[in-house]
């Protein structure tokens, strides 16, 4: 009985987690957008831009980390219920772009805080 209810549960909690993973990627992908407009704005109106490639990608980039992380804890919350090698494969290939982008990100904030 408790193994059911934990698996209703989770019916709802996997797709609301995932939910919130797609609306942080977006809100980064939006926020990345308006930041590239706004240093196009700035070139063309030959002002000195308020953000540099490197700010912009940075914002981005740790919005789409945040969002991985979302995933990463729907995917663990549903691989707990239903234990696939397909579902096991998926965790683990998250795991590593996840890691990936963690230290790409790390390195590219360590040189813009040596500048």
């Amino acid at each position: 009985m408790l193994h059911e209810l934990l698996i209703d549960a989770i019916a709802y909690i996997v797709p609301l987690t995932e939910l919130l993973g797609v609306a942080v990627v977006t809100w980064g992908s939006v926020h990345g957008l308006i930041l590239l407009l706004q240093r196009g704005w700035d070139l063309l109106s030959s002002r000195e831009p308020g953000s540099s490639l490197s700010d912009i990608r940075i914002a981005i980039g740790e919005k789409m980390a945040l969002g991985l992380d979302f995933f990463l804890a729907g995917d663990i919350i549903g691989t707990i219920v239903v234990p696939s090698q397909e579902a096991l494969l998926l965790l683990g290939g998250i795991v590593v772009i996840r890691t990936v982008m963690a230290y790409f990100l790390a390195k590219e904030i360590e040189k813009k805080a040596a500048e």
